[in-house]
């Protein structure tokens, strides 16, 4: 473990404002004062869609082998092969979406090899790197592992190898009624009588990059010609295009002017993807690059904020909305739990934060957002769970999605944050962080949920939090945090970092909180 004594040693007391030799007792009780939390209720914004809290799951490494599916012979406890166990944590994050199968794999993806008897399914190459892709794992079990968590399906369409008519033919085959099309007596056949019902489909992914590196113009072309009469069957189909690489505002610009021209195409939904990438190592890094790693997971607000006004030069009735359907960090290897699962990465305590503080964006920008896919599941990057074989463990977070479940469907409300910034350094530049970031909704009844960031790595901060227009009744807190800054959760040691609950005698209008340093916070307000 890394603690944040240790780290003043290697990075300068100055990088977090403490004297060096300091004891912990006194830097955690020199309290920082001066910081104000308003939370305006009677500026609504939107409804929180659950979609924001959506997860992204594709053929690689340990995400679907090992991951999701085991198989109904494994000794690990299935239900039909799909780990139960971790059916039994999706539940309890509430319903939401599930993007499958890639990512980059959905591109070279034909979706007949996934259906049909097992035994009889061909086996392919895996894309990612010179493993075989068994196809045991299809449209029927994916379909499956989305019931059984209660989850939405987004299935991710083939345009970098596939066609119109193959896309086309995968919306029937699962969503038309039983007796009315071939395919669909194919899927009758196949174990599912019922229509899937599937109403969100990707029209290919990353086509700047490994979805076909098509220019934004070529692209467009595509996507119009593979969303020309695509069956409904009943089912309102949302659409949605691969949008940019990060913030690459010459990509959406370019897709949209060629969508207005001549004819548009049906569009629902623009996805961009953005990870944060790195600072150090995923359980390895100073002071200075814990607070870059935050910052520059805060650069989903100027990315969404820079999408949403250039998709509005091309659409002034907004009816098409921004989803980001892969985000999160990705550290470089060297902490996975098995070799043969790809880019996995043991997820810490800044990983949480970087969680948190981006859920808390997309909170922000409630209007704008329809969905958005944390990258990926398990066994990757930025990962909610690990499993390796009949172990299993929730990483710090999943801890963050379940605290930020309130959220859900909730109406979010403006929230201004005022605190002093943390300076750090970044390489040779000099370099600032927000103290305190969060949002706030207000839920059924009197319940008004506020979650909190609080960035500094060692010292405590006390913030008076204001309501506008309102009283607080009783207020309880759920704070996340740990005395080390690389703290993370184990097979053996599961519940390192765990979220911990407490009851308050806060009440009234304003209130003060202590924040603990490298925290995450939700208070469960009800109103008087």
């Amino acid at each position: 473990m890394i603690d944040r004594r240790g780290f003043l040693g290697a990075a300068g007391a100055g990088a977090i404002g403490l004297a060096a030799g300091m004891p912990r007792a006194r830097a955690r009780a020199a309290t920082s004062a001066g910081a104000t939390v308003d939370v305006l209720l009677d500026e609504p914004i939107g409804r929180i869609r659950p979609e924001i809290y959506s997860h992204f799951t594709e053929h690689i490494g340990g995400v679907i082998y090992d991951g999701i599916w085991v198989g109904p012979d494994s000794k690990v406890e299935n239900v039909g092969g799909i780990r139960k166990q971790l059916v039994d944590y999706m539940k309890r994050l509430g319903k939401v979406a599930i993007r499958w199968p890639g990512g980059c794999f959905a591109d070279i993806y034909h979706w007949r090899d996934g259906i049909g008897p097992v035994e009889k399914r061909p086996r392919r190459f895996g894309r990612w790197r010179e493993v075989t892709e068994p196809n045991t794992f299809g449209t029927h079990e994916f379909m499956r592992f989305c019931r059984l968590c209660g989850d939405e399906p987004y299935f991710a369409a083939n345009v970098g190898a596939g066609d119109p008519t193959e896309f086309q033919h995968w919306v029937e085959y699962c969503n038309a009624p039983a007796g009315s099309t071939t395919l669909a007596d194919e899927r009758v056949a196949n174990g599912d009588r019922d229509p899937f019902k599937v109403a969100y489909w990707g029209v290919g992914n990353e086509s700047w990059g490994c979805g076909g590196k098509f220019t934004p113009e070529d692209y467009c072309k595509e996507y119009r010609r593979f969303t020309e009469w695509v069956p409904e069957y009943g089912v309102k189909l949302k659409l949605v295009a691969a949008g940019p690489n990060g913030n690459d505002l010459d990509w959406t610009r370019r897709f949209l002017a060629k969508w207005l021209d001549g004819a548009r195409a049906p569009l629902h939904a623009f996805a961009a993807h953005y990870y944060c990438g790195t600072t150090g190592h995923a359980l390895e890094f100073s002071v200075d690059q814990w607070y870059e790693m935050l910052h520059k997971g805060n650069y989903m607000e100027t990315l969404v904020r820079d999408q949403w006004a250039a998709m509005g030069e091309f659409d002034r009735e907004r009816r098409v909305k921004l989803i980001i359907d892969e985000w999160g960090a990705w550290h470089p290897e060297g902490t996975g739990i098995n070799p043969n699962h790809q880019f996995e990465q043991m997820g810490c305590l800044r990983d949480a934060l970087v969680a948190a503080l981006t859920l808390d964006v997309f909170n922000r920008h409630a209007d704008k957002i329809d969905m958005a896919n944390v990258a990926q599941l398990i066994n990757n990057i930025h990962s909610l769970f690990l499993a390796d074989g009949d172990r299993f463990v929730c990483t710090p977070n999943f801890h963050v999605f379940e605290m930020y479940r309130p959220h859900h469907g909730a109406t979010s409300v403006r929230v201004e944050a005022q605190a002093p910034g943390v300076s750090f350094k970044a390489g040779d530049r000099e370099e600032s962080i927000f103290r305190v970031a969060g949002s706030a909704s207000k839920g059924e009844g009197k319940a008004v949920t506020l979650t909190l960031v609080h960035s500094h790595a060692s010292e405590p901060l006390e913030a008076e939090i204001r309501l506008k227009g309102a009283q607080a009744a009783s207020v309880r807190k759920v704070v996340l945090t740990h005395e080390e800054l690389n703290a993370h959760n184990t097979f053996d040691a599961p519940d390192v970092v765990a979220p911990v609950a407490s009851a308050t005698d806060l009440n009234g209008g304003a209130f003060r909180v202590v924040l603990d340093p490298a925290s995450v916070t939700r208070l469960d307000v009800t109103l008087a």
